[in-house]
């Protein structure tokens, strides 16, 4: 009976070594990095920042189903790691101390806004910890001061200044702007830089209205609006939801000019929230459609909605993916992983993603490369449901 067991044990250790053998040096053995995302998870910034999570794990899986990434002479599958802030100052603080702290990533996508990447960059910065947040970055400071705080949403003044200059060419006739705005930190940022792009084009802003995050009720800023008599309501910054119930209030109110924002936003939450006879002819600016773009753009469409189901689809989720392939792209082609060596490649190295030709601008302005700038920009207006690609600006 020992003897047969010992002869057992030898073959199962002939094959095991074998199967080493036909591994060959390294194979089989891949370590993870992780990669943060720091956003609303839950909460009514769920549909937004969501689709950007599905995105970068695409874009994960893809890297993975190649082979990962080799850095050091070890190769490494790249792991989505997210975490849930509820567009949250306090949340965002508590979820930026487990990514950094619990789970050791160095680089994340995130957080949404100048108030929740404000409350977190003291973490970041301190413990040498790169944000890529979607803010403003001048309410964001981007400044050499922080070397490690990334603004991957462009300025105000980047989308309306391509707006009113389509605008300008296409409907000389717009020449009376009123804006209505929430009262943030980040919608007067855009409020001041639009009234300088609008001005610029040589049209005159005739009543400006700020309302307060959680209005519902436009009347009293609508009736004081309406009586400047404006050719185009601007409801930039605001969400799809809040646009859409300005949009409808204002046709019941017997406007009939152009609604338009510089922010794009979901189409069919739009529509709900305005109807769709009242949404008709609103005017955006944005991103690429993937749905109806390029083969690459248009397969990355339809591998998300096969994935994860067409009504959680956004046209966020390219600008992950995008982010996902720059960095890891950055990691290969430094070697490292060491932010110190990462940053200063990534400042200089422009990508060509689904969302255009990315790169970093801002030292001149802002002493350092840290604002994320994205070209070209799609003029689209609302039409039968859906958005319609009007226009292409380079800007």
């Amino acid at each position: 009976m020992r003897n047969w067991l010992l002869s057992l044990l030898l073959v199962l250790m002939g094959v095991v070594l074998a199967f080493n053998a036909s591994c060959g040096p390294g194979e089989g053995a891949a370590k993870t990095y992780k990669l943060g995302f720091l956003g609303p998870l839950t909460g009514p910034g769920a549909p937004w920042y969501l689709p950007m999570v599905y995105g970068g794990e695409i874009a994960a899986e893809e890297i993975n189903e190649t082979g990962g990434i080799v850095v050091g002479g070890e190769t490494y599958m790249i792991q989505i790691t997210p975490a849930d802030d509820k567009v949250s100052p306090e949340e965002s603080v508590t979820a930026a101390q487990k990514l950094v702290f619990d789970e050791k990533v160095q680089y994340i996508f995130g957080p949404i806004g100048s108030t929740c990447a404000l409350a977190v960059r003291p973490v970041t910065e301190e413990n040498h910890v790169a944000i890529f947040a979607l803010a403003d970055p001048d309410t964001l400071e981007v400044s050499p001061e922080y070397p490690y705080t990334f603004a991957y949403l462009e300025r105000g003044d980047v989308f309306a200044g391509a707006g009113y200059g389509w605008l300008k060419e296409s409907q000389p006739e717009v020449k009376r702007v009123a804006t209505l705005t929430v009262r943030s930190t980040d919608g007067e940022a855009y409020h001041w830089r639009a009234v300088s792009a609008i001005e610029a084009q040589g049209m005159e802003v005739v009543a400006s209205e700020f309302y307060e995050s959680g209005t519902i009720e436009f009347s009293p800023f609508l009736t004081r609006i309406l009586a400047e008599d404006p050719d185009v309501i601007d409801v930039s910054p605001a969400s799809a939801s809040h646009a859409g119930l300005i949009v409808k209030q204002a046709r019941e109110m017997g406007y009939n000019g152009l609604c338009y924002s510089s922010y794009r936003m979901s189409g069919r939450v739009l529509g709900m929230a305005a109807g769709l006879e009242n949404a008709e002819g609103f005017v955006t600016v944005s991103w690429p459609f993937m749905h109806v773009g390029t083969p690459e753009q248009r397969a990355f469409y339809q591998k998300f909605v096969d994935k994860y189901g067409e009504g959680v689809w956004d046209e966020t989720a390219p600008h992950a993916y995008d982010w996902v392939y720059w960095i890891t792209s950055i990691f290969e082609e430094v070697d490292s992983f060491d932010l110190e060596v990462v940053l200063p490649a990534l400042e200089e190295r422009e990508f060509e993603g689904l969302t255009g030709l990315n790169r970093w601008v801002g030292e001149e302005e802002f002493g350092i490369a840290r604002e994320r700038y994205r070209s070209p920009l799609y003029v689209v207006v609302f039409h039968d449901g859906e958005w319609e690609v009007v226009a292409t600006v380079e800007y």
